[in-house]
């Protein structure tokens, strides 16, 4: 366990914890932590369901890759939905 605060990232299959690390918080902005949780998710999508996740607004989108957070502490950034993948800073 780190001394400083951290980035917990998880992924879960169903109940099943499929990833789990840890980095340093200053070396993330949130922005890229919700890159980094799409990139996870696409690992479990097929070409046409990136795709469909990737187009824009006026198009029937595919909401795979949206991110959400949390409103309330402790804050929560997800994406995905079976697998899903999430962020939280943890302090020590």
């Amino acid at each position: 366990m780190t001394k400083t605060r951290h980035w917990r990232i998880e992924g879960f299959d169903g109940l099943d914890k499929i990833f789990e690390t840890e980095v340093p918080w200053h070396l993330l902005s949130e922005k890229q932590v919700e890159e980094l949780l799409r990139r996870l998710v696409c690992r479990h999508l097929s070409d046409d369901e990136i795709v469909g996740a990737s187009l824009n607004q006026k198009a029937k989108r595919s909401s795979l890759l949206d991110v959400r957070r949390s409103m309330q502490p402790p804050h929560v950034i997800t994406c995905g939905a079976s697998p899903h993948y999430l962020a939280r800073i943890v302090s020590p």
